[in-house]
């Protein structure tokens, strides 16, 4: 058992805030990206009726609508590009959630992993961390939390952990710590998908490339096609990226020795 274990005012084993404090921001992120989203879906869905008041307005004020009416006319550009929006399923709007939602989920579980490091005093002896190269001047330089960044960056890179798509990347830096474990078989396959498609949308242009037809060939994609978020994509996005997170609070709480067999059997 850890030597870091806590307890509450009831007495019972608790997790150091240190370590679930990094999960805290990621759930308030991750509900600021959702519910950005759906008040843009909303606000674009409104101004496609902003012309009918614009003109209903000039017809009580002036008695109609004069040709030429500079508000009516944005109003109805507008309207016509909230209305491509919603007819394409609002796909940048959903791209962007896509790239947050990946990026939020990675720079938690990095965040979490340097705390753990500089926190938990039999981190640094695994077996691994003493054996990376580390170039003392380079670590000399910097300082506090900075420093576990760059042992993070050299273990990442000692394992591989760059050429491996969605969550085995995160796994694979989780093992040495004793902190990896089993996911849900469709949370892996949807968060396998998520990591290839923010891929093609941030260094491809949102144009599928033959890495993301062969990774994801169920998204039955061709060469240049564009990757198009729908609304069902980006919502088990979301469902798995939450799971994927209660997951490893679940370990982190097990590793304190909290029971969460209730968590378990669900």
């Amino acid at each position: 058992m850890a030597e870091e274990q806590e307890g509450n005012s009831n007495g019972k084993t608790s997790a150091p805030q240190w370590a679930t404090q990094p999960f805290h921001d990621f759930i308030n992120q991750t509900e600021r990206i959702a519910q950005l989203m759906d008040l843009s879906v909303k606000g674009i869905s409104m101004l496609r009726g902003l012309p009918k008041i614009v003109e209903v307005l000039a017809k009580v004020e002036n008695g109609s609508v004069e040709e030429g009416n500079y508000s009516l006319e944005r109003a109805k550009k507008e309207a016509e590009l909230a209305q491509r929006e919603v007819d394409e399923g609002f796909p940048l709007l959903h791209s962007q959630a896509t790239i947050a939602l990946w990026s939020a989920l990675e720079a938690t579980i990095r965040l979490f992993i340097v705390r753990w490091l500089q926190n938990y005093k039999e981190a640094m002896e695994v077996e691994v961390i003493q054996r990376l190269r580390v170039r003392i001047g380079d670590y000399e330089r910097l300082e506090d939390e900075d420093r576990f960044f760059y042992i993070l960056d050299r273990l990442d890179q000692e394992l591989s952990a760059p050429l491996k798509n969605g969550i085995t990347r995160f796994e694979l830096l989780l093992e040495p710590f004793g902190l990896s474990g089993q996911v849900e078989k469709d949370v892996k396959h949807n968060l396998f998908e998520l990591n290839n498609v923010r891929n093609s949308l941030v260094h491809r242009s949102g144009l599928a490339d033959r890495r993301l037809i062969d990774s994801c060939p169920w998204l039955k994609l061709t060469v240049g096609d564009p990757v198009k978020i729908d609304y069902e994509m980006i919502n088990k996005y979301f469902q798995s990226v939450m799971k994927y997170g209660m997951e490893l609070i679940v370990r982190i709480a097990e590793h304190f020795g909290v029971d969460m067999a209730e968590f378990r059997s669900n």
